[in-house]
């Protein structure tokens, strides 16, 4: 049995959603459903085969793992659900404080590099998780992604709204790439078939998904809480391809936070 983690977001559902219309076949696959963060810690640890990890998981532990091709979430301009929401500019932020999701890596790291270098201000960092609800009620200022971030957009409460994909953009011109697929090399080596099956099969789904964006947001926007034309709207700023700007785009990020990127793929 090969375990896949998968990001329980709005904007990893079309690559799923074959899978889940059962239009592609999952048998000899167990799906691992959470956020982010711990799809990171359990792919890293070796409690999944095959996973969606932040960017900077792999740019940080590149030695471990080995990507899927031409798969990612990836954004030019905007991507909409990663969002640094706050009560002043951003310039007013300096030793103030603000707010972290735990559920994200990349997100955290490439707001501070903006914070620090682009904005030059240094504030006191905290962090919150939704699930647990730490969040304080009225923030300063808060980095959110995902549903989350949606929601609190269509609350309306924070008067400036920075999309970190359009703050990358303006800087470099690329879009930016917040999350990859991936196979531990020693589950690649034990599993190579199966790996390189469900990698088919992975495609084939995000495929259908991409042609389903409307159904996807007749279901699920309800669900959120959200209109089905901001559903739509947020899905089709979205890239679930891996080309050679995002991967430009990578190589850019992580020589800014002092890291080297070479990718590595699976065999196809």
């Amino acid at each position: 049995m090969l375990k896949v983690g998968k990001i329980e977001y709005l904007n990893t559902v079309p690559v799923y959603y074959g899978f889940i219309e059962g239009v592609v076949d999952s048998s000899g696959v167990e799906f691992v459903e959470d956020v982010p963060s711990e799809l990171n810690r359990l792919l890293n640890e070796g409690f999944l085969d095959v996973s969606v990890i932040s960017s900077y998981e792999y740019i940080q532990n590149s030695e471990k793992y080995l990507l899927l091709p031409d798969l990612s979430i990836s954004a030019e301009k905007r991507v909409v659900s990663v969002l640094f929401l706050s009560t002043v500019p951003i310039h007013q932020l300096h030793r103030k404080d603000v707010w972290i999701t735990r559920s994200s890596m990349t997100s955290k790291e490439l707001l501070k590099y903006l914070l620090r270098e682009v904005y030059g201000v240094e504030p006191n960092f905290y962090y919150y998780s939704m699930k647990e609800n730490t969040l304080p009620r009225n923030p300063r200022a808060v980095l959110a992604i995902g549903d989350d971030a949606l929601k609190l957009m269509k609350m309306k409460k924070f008067p400036f709204v920075y999309d970190l994909a359009e703050e990358w953009f303006n800087l470099t011109g690329l879009p930016f790439v917040f999350a990859l697929w991936a196979a531990r090399r020693d589950s690649y080596e034990r599993k190579k078939e199966e790996v390189i099956s469900f990698y088919s099969k992975l495609i084939e789904s995000r495929n259908y998904g991409e042609k389903h964006y409307e159904e996807i947001c007749n279901k699920y926007a309800p669900k959120l809480g959200l209109p089905e034309k901001l559903c739509t709207s947020y899905l089709s700023c979205l890239n679930f391809h891996l080309g050679k700007k995002e991967i430009e785009s990578l190589k850019v990020f992580s020589r800014k936070i002092n890291r080297v990127f070479q990718p590595e793929f699976i065999e196809t």
